[in-house]
């Protein structure tokens, strides 16, 4: 609480030595008792340090003092925004009469405009000493809370120590006591024989333990995937909603949605008995599971009534809810101290610094003793510790820190470990980390979505040179690095967060931060409730109504919801700086939206809004305003251009019709996306405006047709990073009018040398621009991925491999272009010839006319895709063959579909590892190199002749349409294989084939008697309506094939 109050106050005191306020303050003549406010804040500043650690003291009362403190720091925040945005009305209105003044001047109007600025002057400077006297109170009571000052140290941004590389580069939970635990569970999951197919194992343990990190490791092993047909994972979690819940599953088994309308629990039961009847086998992971009902109430019977083998694995952290379920439990036990100080080791030191770990082991031993056995707190640990030096000296004092021992948190399965993550975060971390109490458990946290509004809240402070959004994602990235987020899509831009963790984010933000009316009907009746999120929540409106005082709100989160804002609420909702009301119901935005001044961020995504009032123009604080997906939105006000201070303006997908004029006159714009281009209506937004906005990294523009000027545009915007342009025809068939118009167009279009992502979608035009072909390495020297979508018109591609930095490269849909050839791969750099020299991933798809594909001459052979690892080649009808030197370059993939004229697939690179042709009608034969580790043969009826396969790991086959049994080259594979015998062989075979065919893999079947040597099969019939599953260690067998199925 302390130190949160410590970033707020030293962004506030730093926002009032900011130029730009003082002839504001001058204006409102409120200098005196700003500067008194700055004063008192860096005194109290000081008391922070020990307040923060005497909150840790039971007998101590200091929460009451920084709640007090707390109060009048956000009506001094509200009382500073608003002299910014009234002081700068008052200037712009006394610049503008300076300009307009005549003898014949309005006296009316001007004593009007004098008597309220007097009276907005005396309001303001009233709240402002109110302000003052209240916080010379709370400094005086220091003597009262016995609180000493302490030297204000600055806390850096951002706490990376060089030695130490991510935590996250080691699992979770590491060892072999896990790995062992994990196998043994495995086999008797596959191996138990109940009675029942659907039988359910239980994973119980207190939160934190490594229940759900057990069952992953589960739900992955290799046993798992070969003896069962489908897995899914289903996270059920404390408050789940039944009927979301089976659509979940239905989902995981069919991988689509296959309830169509269904909605009610009645409906969606037998579907999902269909559904595992027809996927033959299941393995079905609950995870986090509070009640016993789940299983008893709502799945159990559709499970069951499948007939199927069903195996259900439960994690729960009651061993009460599993006996309930009456499953076969596993209780998951504490880490031993060898194995904690284990897992600490790893994700602190590498193998260069053992020397360093060995001789910090008996100071990490007393520092794992207090995690007692907790991978969860072992883990956020090891991100505290990440960010310190590796000293004896510096681990001696983090064991002494106070958050050991503090008993603040009722439950006691929040152990100091875990507090002590929260109270070694810099204090600018800590409001961030709170943030994400708003958020449900299990959410899925987006590192794009948190950046915006974190900005929005005022938690980032602005440095030179820097996005401030940037900045924010570096706080995400820092929180991850600390390991108190964990990663979702692998990628890090998606998280999630462990209920543990959560739960203590819930806490510290308690009376302040509400998700639903969690903390609601928690606080008490003076708490002033700041944030509150109802998102996803059907009783939004009584939720927000049970708040007493609504005007302390700040943020409020309703997506998905069923909350309608109308005049009487948001004249409540006075001082929201944050409002997302996306994905509702609502269709008219209320005038009174303009009176939110304080508004930073609105998000009006996927709404029915009709309709912006021009009201919004008042929002001269909005930095952040989300149109995108509104489609009965077809026009949005002229007073939009007044918002001066937006960053972001999001429209995209959104049916306008035209921008209004004045675009440029938004110069805080770093994202512009669904820009139209509008060429008849003289109120809208020109091209050539965008050139104004040199503050732009993502730019977006629509219905791109005809040139508006001779003006060239986008080449002087220094930041520009992302770049899509969508042109339009006006009808499917443009004529030869409409090309030369686009071309001409296109031509004035020449991005920033900083474009690092630019795509190309509709182009119709019968040549690309002339700076394409001449000198494209220099336009665009750092340009990263380039794509091209829908070039209908275009003969001739473009010298691409000038590009330097290229690393993907995309084309679809390019109908005219009957060969690419030197042209293409023409090399940037004469002295050493090489083309494309750091592409990594090709896509060639879609190119009807295409015949004729070759480097030519003036690349060296060494020299062509030097570094492209994967190529995708696609519905190229007429390309009889593949690029004959194309077995120099070091692609590890290589993906052919659809191109039928190929009769011959040989000369592939020497370090390709896996290769898939599908629906290549006319293929003949397949010369293999030695390095091949996988191939995937699909619909290529006419294949007769493989060569080489073996080094092979994987193979899959499809034959669904061919009245023929398997092919000799496969049988010859087939034979190959019975004759080794390698315990350590495995080798997996994929094959689906007709009806026909099915029966003779299976025992007693033609082909039984070479399948059976094959380490793991799988086999499907036509429409995937019988199956094989066949390992051969362990041993399993599996049909349901018999013979009367037909």
């Amino acid at each position: 609480m302390a130190m949160i109050l410590e970033a707020s106050m030293k962004k506030l005191s730093g926002s009032l030595g900011d130029s730009a306020l003082g002839e504001v303050i001058m204006l409102l003549g409120v200098k005196d008792e700003l500067q008194k406010l700055r004063e008192l804040m860096e005194n109290i500043r000081c008391l922070l340090k020990d307040a923060e650690k005497k909150r840790f003291d039971k007998s101590s009362t200091t929460e009451l003092w920084l709640s007090k403190l707390k109060d009048v720091m956000y009506d001094a925040d509200d009382i500073i925004d608003r002299c910014r945005i009234e002081g700068t009305l008052l200037l712009s209105d006394q610049n503008f009469e300076s300009r307009t003044s005549s003898v014949c001047c309005d006296f009316l109007s001007a004593f009007s405009s004098c008597f309220t600025s007097v009276l907005l002057r005396h309001e303001i400077g009233n709240k402002m000493k109110d302000i003052n006297e209240r916080l010379e109170h709370i400094y005086e009571d220091r003597n009262h809370y016995k609180l000493e000052k302490s030297t204000i140290s600055e806390t850096p941004q951002f706490t990376r120590p060089d030695h130490n590389t991510s935590p996250l580069v080691d699992s979770y939970v590491v060892g072999r006591e896990v790995e062992d635990v994990a196998n043994s569970l495995v086999d008797r999951l596959v191996g138990e024989q109940v009675d029942e197919k659907c039988s359910v194992f239980a994973l119980t343990g207190m939160g934190g333990i490594g229940k759900t990190t057990m069952a992953k490791k589960i739900f992955n092993h290799p046993k798992i995937q070969t003896y069962f047909n489908e897995k899914v994972w289903v996270c059920v979690s404390e408050t789940y909603v039944e009927t979301e819940l089976l659509k979940q599953v239905i989902r995981g088994v069919n991988g689509r949605r296959h309830y169509e309308n269904a909605n009610s629990k009645a409906e969606l039961e037998p579907i999902l008995r269909n559904s595992i009847a027809s996927a033959h086998s299941l393995f079905l992971v609950l995870d986090d599971v509070w009640r016993g009902n789940v299983w008893d109430e709502l799945l159990r019977v559709p499970l069951q009534q499948s007939n199927v083998n069903v195996k259900i694995l439960v994690t729960t952290r009651y061993e009460n809810v599993a006996k309930e379920m009456k499953a076969v439990i596993h209780h998951v036990n504490c880490l031993s101290e060898e194995s904690s100080w284990d897992m600490l080791r790893r994700q602190l030191f590498s193998k260069q610094e053992e020397e360093l770990a060995n001789d910090l082991k008996d100071l990490g031993l007393k520092i794992v003793s207090k995690c007692e056995g907790l991978p969860l707190a072992i883990k956020v640990i090891a991100g505290v510790l990440v960010t310190k030096e590796c000293t004896r000296k510096e681990w001696q004092n983090f064991l002494r820190n106070y958050a050991w021992s503090s008993s603040e948190l009722s439950d006691e399965q929040i152990r100091g470990a875990l507090r002590l993550s929260f109270e070694d975060l810099p204090s600018h971390l800590k409001q961030c980390f709170l943030y994400f109490s708003l958020y449900p458990e299990d959410a899925k946290l987006d590192m794009q979505e948190f950046a915006l509004l974190w900005v929005a809240e005022g938690f980032i402070t602005e440095q030179q040179d820097t996005l401030m959004e940037d900045l924010a994602k570096q706080l995400f990235n820092e929180l991850l690095n600390r390991n108190l987020l964990l990663l979702g899509d692998g990628t890090g831009l998606v998280c999630q967060m462990h209920d543990l963790i959560r739960y203590l984010a819930i806490f510290y933000s308690k009376e302040e931060t509400s998700f639903g009316n969690l903390n609601v009907r928690n606080s008490s009746k003076s708490a002033k409730l700041r944030r509150l999120s109802v998102a996803n929540q059907e009783a939004a409106v009584e939720t927000l109504d049970s708040i007493a005082d609504q005007g302390a709100l700040r943020t409020l989160l309703a997506s998905r919801s069923n909350l309608l804002l109308d005049d009487e609420r948001l004249r409540r909702l006075s001082h929201l700086r944050v409002l997302d009301i996306s994905d509702t119901k609502i269709q008219v935005l209320s005038d009174s939206i303009g009176n939110l001044m304080h508004l930073r961020y609105l998000n009006l995504k996927y709404t029915q809004i009709r309709a912006i009032p021009k009201s919004i123009g008042q929002l001269t604080n909005l930095q952040f305003l989300d149109l995108s997906f509104c489609i009965y939105l077809t026009e949005i006000p002229s007073e939009v251009t007044l918002l001066h201070n937006l960053r972001r303006l999001d429209i995209n997908e959104t049916p306008l019709s035209f921008i209004p004029k004045g675009i440029d006159k938004l110069q805080q714009l770093n994202y512009l996306s669904g820009f139209v281009v509008s060429n008849n209506d003289s109120s809208s937004s020109k091209l050539e405006e965008l050139n104004s906005l040199k503050h732009i990294r993502t730019l977006n523009i629509g219905e791109l047709k005809r040139p508006q000027s001779e003006t060239i545009v986008l080449k002087e915007l220094p930041y520009l990073c992302t770049l899509k342009l969508k042109f339009s025809a006006d009808n499917l068939s443009p004529n030869e009018e409409q090309e030369l118009e686009v071309e001409k167009l296109f031509n004035k279009i020449i991005p920033s040398q900083s474009l690092e992502d630019f795509t190309i979608s509709g182009y119709f035009g019968l040549r690309f621009p002339s700076w394409m072909f001449t000198s494209f390495e220099i336009f665009l020297p750092n340009l990263t991925k380039l794509v091209f979508v829908g070039i209908t018109s275009c003969t001739l591609l473009p010298a691409l491999g000038q590009l330097p930095k290229l690393r993907e490269l995309v084309i679809k849909g390019a109908s005219k272009v009957e060969k690419i050839g030197p042209e293409f791969f023409v090399s940037y750099d004469k002295a050493t010839k090489i083309a494309f020299p750091n592409l990594e991933q090709l896509v060639i798809v879609d190119f009807p006319n295409l015949k004729e594909w070759s480097f030519g001459a003036q690349v060296e052979q060494n020299a062509r895709l030097p570094c492209l690892q994967k190529l995708t080649i696609g519905q190229c009808e007429l390309l009889k063959q593949l690029p004959e030197d194309l077995k120099y370059s070091p692609i590890k993939f290589l993906k052919i579909f659809e191109t039928r004229s190929l009769k011959s697939v040989g000369n592939l690179p020497a370090q390709i590892e896996e290769l898939e042709l599908r629906q290549c009608g006319n293929l003949e034969k397949i010369f293999c190199p030695p390095t091949l580790k996988a191939l995937f043969v699909l619909e290529c009826n006419a294949l007769a002749y493989v060569e080489k396969l073996d080094s092979l790991k994987k193979l899959g086959f499809t034959n669904i349409y061919s009245d023929g049994g398997l092919p000799e080259w496969l049988l010859k594979l087939l034979r190959q294989r019975r004759l080794q015998n390698d315990s350590n062989d495995s080798f997996e075979l994929w094959l689906t084939c007709t009806k026909e065919v099915f029966p003779e893999c299976l025992k007693g079947g033609s082909y039984w008697d070479l399948i059976q040597h094959i380490p793991q099969v799988s086999c499907w019939g036509f429409d995937y309506a019988y199956y094989l599953r066949y390992s051969k260690q362990p041993y399993v067998y599996e049909t349901n094939f018999y013979d009367n199925f037909f």
